[in-house]
């Protein structure tokens, strides 16, 4: 590209910045403005405010770098060329004319998905088509253009090099400008389509979640306020990472929970989630203890818990009578018919609401028979006179009918009240009985385990695999409300969620759609994961969800991506496509004691210091080593955090940290403490899945160490490399 044309450009950005920086400023007295002229109207003007503060952000946030790409496009009926620049706001000027097309806007599908020639995009009006004549691609840092190149298609691997190359922390933020066809394709996907997303580690599966919520907020926002989406993430730790992404992309207003946490807002009750560690460590061990636990993640507990609302329901309804100051009003056989004519179960689809409506229909009953109630009355009273004292009974007569009067509403309130007791108790109830739905050998087996379940209930300590079941519970006794709100759910990590897990949150969340995000070959959670997607498709989604899948890595570099598909290729699952960004081979290291080790990592630290990795992880396998690894170098005066379960951020520098933790979490350059054949069961999936999360975490840089043999999928690997080494030395 010739410099005229660069130029040019160069030009035409500073006249684009200009336009924008008007823009700023119509926006900073059109605050002023409406300060002073809703000043009396406290809800007109936070809602103004909002709206314009919210915009202004974005767009002082994004001045410096007002678009990353061009497009030329004429309309089939047109006969002008529209140049469209695409950034990551829209932003319009006084005269409602284009100065930057939001990157989430119907024509800029374009950018991503067509060839220069002949192409279409679908528009609210319809389908638009025409030529592409021209797709440009710009590098603009602090208002100053440094390069641009006119491109094809944005697939191609040449153009993700700059992007890949960059360290961890900036990563999440410059993913507008390279999102990829695959990626894109889900992105927009409709708001009314449920999908599952199998990703491949590295494919991007959380930035395309949260670009997906950004794509529907901004497609929907006449339909679907941000309040109602919400994020479901595996730990707090995780929620924090990403929480920075959504406000970048324009987005404020979304919820982001944790399972957990969503499960203690819906039975509005502080729980403490018990400390999984010690079940990951047995299920990594091997032992066969753990049914319970994938028990209560299964549909099977979910018909269990069925059979226990039946019985439930049929004593829902007391057997005691209405009755004031001794005086029958209704009885309590009418109050069961009443009930258990209620049909419509769409709509009265819980137990709360089926006694709500018994509530009204006994009260308009009170109304329409207030003769005949009162004539029951009287006859009672006329009993009554016989036995007690005429003055006494008058008295409660004149109660009786005080009450009548005003419909029994006091009275019919009070019965119903304390009906139903709060969802943790009625789960305590239903384990204390378990006796009654389990298979006599299958509860012999757990009793135990089911008398301890109980007692941590009771101080309000709860295992994850309970989770599903309490939020079960709440849906079908109490009801869904008011989690009938959200329209769109997007999970991340959703592997570890069991079948029942799913079904509990569709049960919940039933007028949302899900976006589900997860990799089969990242569920270490076995006690309590998915083993195949199939299932959630049919039991939660009655086959009302699509399927699609991300098998290029963008994170790592071919090598590593190479290196973590002998462990795939070994328990037989998707191996991962890798970019061609090439870097460093694989560097393996043998060590003879525990010294031995913490020199090697010191040596590591030190290289990747000196490459000004921001962020390095040394990844074990369980807390032990961690700690242990931690104290030794902190004897050293290295700068080390041990990220633990109980953390909730990482904000860069040296870490250690488990294999588990780290899933869903990338560093510019990783050590893998020890990749032993002692450490990691080869013959074990759950060992071979917490290496490769281990394996695939690194962007740039990845040293594995291992003390006598390592793993038997890295062998062949690490056979190769010493060959070559011994070649090269003779």
């Amino acid at each position: 590209m010739d410099n005229t044309e660069f130029q040019k450009e160069k030009e035409n950005l500073d006249n684009i910045i200009n336009k924008y920086q008007d823009v700023i400023d119509y926006y900073n007295i059109r605050i002023e403005v409406i300060q002073k002229t809703y000043a009396n109207n406290s809800l007109m003007l936070n809602n103004l405010l909002e709206m314009y503060t919210s915009k202004l952000k974005l767009m002082e946030r994004n001045i410096g770098k007002p678009y990353f790409a061009r497009i030329d496009f004429q309309g089939d009926k047109e006969e002008k060329i529209e140049k469209f620049y695409i950034g990551k706001v829209g932003v319009m000027d006084e005269d409602n004319n284009n100065i930057t097309v939001d990157w989430r806007a119907p024509i800029s599908s374009i950018y991503y998905d067509s060839n220069i020639g002949k192409t279409s995009y679908k528009a609210p009006g319809g389908i638009c088509t025409g030529k592409l004549l021209l797709k440009r691609q710009y590098e603009i840092e602090h208002g100053k253009l440094k390069s641009m190149q006119d491109v094809d298609t944005v697939s191609n691997d040449e153009l993700l090099k700059p992007y890949l190359n960059s360290n961890a922390d900036s990563r999440l933020k410059n993913i507008v400008s390279t999102i990829q066809q695959e990626q894109n394709a889900i992105i927009r996907e409709p708001i009314s389509k449920n999908i599952i997303i199998q990703g491949v580690a590295g494919s991007g599966k959380t930035t395309v979640a949260l670009h997906r919520i950004a794509y529907l907020v901004y497609n929907y926002r006449e339909q679907v306020k941000m309040n109602q989406y919400l994020v479901i993430g595996p730990n707090k730790f995780f929620i924090n990472y990403i929480s920075n992404i959504l406000p970048d992309l324009d987005v404020d207003n979304v919820k982001q929970l944790t399972y957990e946490e969503l499960c203690a807002e819906v039975i509005s009750e502080d729980i403490t989630l018990i400390n999984e560690e010690k079940k990951l460590i047995e299920s990594i061990n091997g032992k066969e203890t753990l049914q319970y636990e994938k028990f209560k993640v299964s549909m099977n507990f979910k018909k269990v818990l069925d059979e226990f609302i039946v019985k439930f329901e049929e004593d829902i309804i007391s057997d005691k009578n209405i009755v004031l100051k001794g005086y029958e009003i209704i009885p309590n056989s009418l109050i069961k018919n009443l009930y258990y004519s209620i049909e419509d179960s769409s709509i009265y689809n819980s137990i709360k609401r089926k006694l709500d409506r018994t509530k009204l229909m006994l009260l308009k009953y009170v109304e329409d028979n207030y003769d005949t109630i009162r004539n029951n009355i009287k006859i009672q009273y006329d009993k009554n006179i016989n036995i007690n004292s005429k003055e006494n009974e008058l008295n409660k007569l004149n109660l009786v009918e005080k009450e009548l009067k005003n419909g029994c509403k006091s009275i019919i309130n009070k019965y119903f009240k304390n009906l139903i007791p709060n969802i943790k108790k009625i789960y305590i109830n239903f384990l204390s009985s378990m006796e009654n739905y389990l298979e006599p050998r299958f509860y012999t087996e757990n009793k135990l385990k089911i008398q301890n379940n109980i007692i941590n209930m009771k101080e309000k300590k709860i295992e994850f695999e309970d989770l599903s079941a309490l939020i079960y519970l709440k849906c079908k006794i109490q009801g869904e409300e008011p989690y009938n709100q959200y329209k769109h759910v997007a999970i991340d990590e959703a592997q570890d969620l069991g079948d029942f897990s799913f079904y509990a949150l569709k049960s919940l969340l039933k007028n949302a759609t899900f976006s589900i995000f997860g990799d089969l070959a990242q569920s270490i959670f076995q006690y309590r994961g998915i083993e195949n997607w199939d299932t959630v498709v049919h039991n939660t989604f009655n086959n009302n969800v699509e399927i699609k899948y991300l098998l290029k890595s963008y994170r790592t570099t071919t090598e590593i991506m190479l290196s973590a598909n002998n462990i795939t290729n070994y328990i037989n699952l998707n191996s991962a496509k890798p970019v061609i960004r090439h870097g460093n081979k694989v560097n393996y290291k043998n060590y003879n004691n525990e010294k031995n080790q913490i020199d090697s990592i010191k040596n590591i630290l030190k290289e990747y210091e000196q490459k000004k990795y921001k962020s390095i992880a040394i990844i074990c396998k369980n807390n032990m080593e961690t700690s242990r690894i931690t104290d030794e170098l902190k004897k050293e005066k290295i700068n080390v955090n041990n990220i633990t379960n109980s953390d909730t951020q990482y904000n860069g520098g040296i870490c250690t940290i488990t294999s588990y933790l780290s899933k869903g979490l990338e560093f510019d350059g990783v050590i893998v403490s020890n990749a032993s054949e002692g450490e990691y069961d080869s013959n074990k999936n759950i060992d071979m899945k917490l290496l490769y999360v281990s394996m695939t975490r690194p962007l740039h840089e990845l040293n594995i160490l291992y003390h006598d043999n390592i793993v038997r999928p890295l062998r062949q690997e690490i056979n190769h490399v010493n060959m070559t080494n011994n070649k090269y030395k003779e």
